[in-house]
């Protein structure tokens, strides 16, 4: 009963949080599903895939505002740690701005870690992949094919962070490592990655994510990758995104239960 009390007071006292980031997306989710009315199966396949995606996250969309969940964190009301989580200051002179490149499964999870960059960062841009009409995936591939962004993935050729220099736009994927892996391939342009002493460091057990892998390095999360990328290109509020990411676990926790 006291539970039952704590959290119906703490859902009054959360206010809904405006997400700019998530609007953006869910007028291209709309401007999609509006697109047709022809099955599915009558489309070409790439606005197949865009339509199909659309209509699966206006759903979830419904769910999530029927509930009431919370658009910034992405959380029940009860668990909203978005008090503890405020904007930080901007990225500074190295970054200009961040594009999370997500997999449509990743939105709305209370699991996910790249939400936290989008509600610290004026300057992030979410985009989903595969969903057509939307304006920050057009400056997004505009960066990378012009060469003024980098894509934060361990491919073969990347760059060390330490050898960047800016200013610089990044893109970082989210995903599991198999979506992450064929989002990769989706993308133009340069690639970047965290310098070895760090992915040893990330590989111990800092920053992983509560999904697990057997592959450590495989379990870093999105933020946490993140993180250290920005602190290296000197981003000096990069280390806040730490505890960040410690409240944020916690209260995710406390919502999925045991």
């Amino acid at each position: 009963m006291r539970f039952l009390l704590y959290a119906a007071a703490a859902y009054a006292l959360a206010p809904q949080q405006h997400s700019a980031a998530l609007d953006a997306v869910e007028r291209a989710i709309d401007e999609a599903v509006a697109s047709t009315s022809q099955p599915i199966e009558a489309l070409p396949p790439a606005e197949r895939e865009s339509v199909a995606i659309a209509r699966r996250l206006r759903r979830r969309l419904d769910s999530f505002a029927r509930n009431g969940d919370c658009r910034r964190c992405w959380l029940q009301r009860a668990h909203c740690v978005c008090e503890s989580c405020r904007p930080l200051d901007d990225l500074g002179p190295a970054v200009r701005r961040i594009y999370v490149y997500m997999h449509h499964k990743e939105v709305l999870l209370a699991v996910d870690t790249a939400k936290l960059i989008l509600a610290a960062y004026a300057e992030a841009r979410l985009v989903i992949a595969g969903l057509k009409g939307q304006p920050a995936e057009a400056e997004m591939r505009a960066a990378l094919e012009d060469g003024a962004a980098v894509v934060l993935f361990p491919s073969d050729d990347a760059a060390p962070a330490s050898a960047l220099a800016g200013p610089v736009d990044v893109v970082v994927i989210d995903g599991t490592w198999e979506q992450a892996q064929k989002l990769n391939a989706r993308l133009p342009g340069r690639r970047a990655k965290l310098d070895d002493d760090i992915v040893d460091e990330l590989s111990r057990g800092e920053g992983r994510q509560l999904r697990s892998h057997p592959t450590a390095w495989r379990e870093v999360g999105t933020l946490a990758a993140t993180r250290h990328f920005l602190g290296a290109l000197g981003v000096s509020s990069a280390p806040v995104l730490a505890d960040y990411q410690a409240v944020a676990d916690a209260a995710a926790r406390r919502q999925l239960g045991p």
